[in-house]
C-alpha cells in the first residue's frame, strides 16, 4: 500500500546523512513538505539534488540543533513559509565508543546535548503550534541500546533511554491535543558507521549472529517505519516504542 503525505509539513533533524537522509527521500516522494537541518550545507546541498526537490516544498538550514536559538529561529522560519507543521522526526543524533570510565565530561556532555537536548529544544519549540492545530505528530529516533544497555556506549544508551521515557511522557500530556508522539527503536543498521564497526570482526559477525534475520537493517527500514508514523495510518498509536532490529529484542 502506498501512503499519500501530499502537502503534509514534516521537519526532519539530522537530515544530511543516514536515517535522516533516507527518512527526508522516503517523505518527499510521498508527497510531503519537507524542513531538513543539518551542521553540513553540503550534505542538504547533496540531498536536495539528489531528490531533485522544488523550492515550495523544501526548506533547509544549516546550523546545531543543539543550539537553543538555532532551533527556535529554524522552526519560526518553517511556520513561515508553510503555516503549519504536521509532523516533527527527531532523528539528529551522536555516538561513540568508549569504556566508562575514560568518557570525558565534555564528551558525556556533548552526546546528551545533540541527542536528548536537540529531542527537547524541538519538541518544545514545534507542541505549542501543534496544540493550536490540535493535531501533530512527534517521531523520535532512539534505539535498541536505551532499553538494553551495550558494552561502551553508555553515553549514547543513557541519551536514548532518556529518549524513550521522554516520548512516552509527551504521549500522555499531549494526547489532549490529538498529537501523538513515538518513538522508533533502530537496531544494528547500515549507517556511516557500519565501516568502523567491521573494523572489529569478531564484534560485526557476532551482531549478526545474535539478530534472528541475520542480518543488518537497512536506512530504508527506519523511513518506512517513519512514513508509517506520520501517516493517519498510526492515528491510534502513541506512546510506543516500535524497534526495527531484526528480531533483536526478541530474543
Amino acid at each position: 500500500m502506498e501512503i499519500n503525505l501530499k502537502n503534509k509539513v514534516i521537519i526532519i533533524t539530522g537530515a544530511g546523512k543516514g536515517f535522516g537522509y533516507e527518512i527526508s527521500k522516503l517523505l518527499y516522494a510521498s508527497g510531503a513538505n519537507i524542513a531538513v537541518i543539518s551542521r553540513n550545507k553540503n550534505d542538504l546541498i547533496d540531498l536536495k539534488n539528489n531528490i531533485n526537490a522544488s523550492d515550495d516544498r523544501l526548506f533547509f538550514m544549516e546550523g546545531d540543533v543543539s543550539i537553543e536559538k538555532v532551533v527556535i529561529h529554524f522552526v519560526e522560519e518553517v511556520y513561515k513559509k508553510f503555516n503549519r507543521i504536521d509532523c516533527l522526526i527527531n532523528n539528529a543524533g551522536i555516538r561513540f565508543r568508549k569504556n566508562f570510565l575514560e568518557i570525558t565530561e565534555a564528551e558525556w556532555r556533548n552526546v546528551m546535548n545533540v541527542n536528548l537536548g536537540s529531542t527537547f529544544l524541538f519538541s518544545r519549540a514545534v507542541l505549542p503550534i501543534m496544540k493550536k492545530q490540535n493535531n501533530g505528530k512527534i517521531i523520535n529516533i532512539a534505539s535498541i541500546v536505551g532499553s538494553l544497555g551495550f558494552s561502551e556506549l553508555s553515553a549514547y544508551a543513557s541519551s536514548k533511554g532518556a529518549i524513550i521515557s521522554l516520548t512516552k511522557s509527551l504521549a500522555i500530556e499531549f494526547s489532549h491535543y490529538n498529537i501523538n508522539v513515538n518513538a522508533i527503536a533502530p537496531g544494528f543498521c547500515k549507517t556511516s558507521y557500519e565501516k568502523d564497526f567491521k573494523k572489529n570482526t569478531e564484534l560485526y559477525e557476532s551482531t549478526i549472529q545474535r539478530t534472528p534475520l541475520q542480518k543488518w537493517g537497512e536506512s530504508r527500514d527506519i523511513a518506512n517505519a517513519c512514513i508509517y508514523l506520520a501517516s493517519e495510518l498510526s492515528d491510534y498509536v502513541t506512546g510506543e516504542i516500535i524497534n526495527v532490529d531484526g528480531g533483536w529484542s526478541a530474543c
